[in-house]
């Protein structure tokens, strides 16, 4: 069953996306609530599985990879079971 989220919660996973480096206190001011009660909002968010990773987001050329690659894949059949298969197989290239 989906967790229900009201406007604070959905303002919290908007500031969050924006900066996840936000802290607590930064987010609770950006929402309108105070620190702790927007401690176990995220607290909740991540143990129900809402949040489930906080990444970061680097510049490319900044580290020397100046090649960027746009791939499309055409599936031979559009069956259930050959988009369930085609990421599975497609990790395993990955590795």
């Amino acid at each position: 069953m989906p967790l229900v989220l009201d406007s604070v919660d959905k303002k919290i996973l908007e500031a969050l996306q924006r900066d996840a480096t936000l802290s607590v206190a930064a987010v609770a001011d950006l929402v309108g609530i105070s620190q702790s009660p927007c401690w176990r909002r995220i607290q909740r968010l991540r143990e129900s599985g809402v949040i489930i990773a906080q990444v970061t987001l680097l510049d490319r050329r900044l580290i020397g990879l100046n090649t960027q690659i746009f791939a499309q894949v055409k599936l031979n059949s559009q069956c259930a079971k050959c988009r369930t298969n085609f990421p599975r197989t497609f990790d395993s290239f990955r590795k």
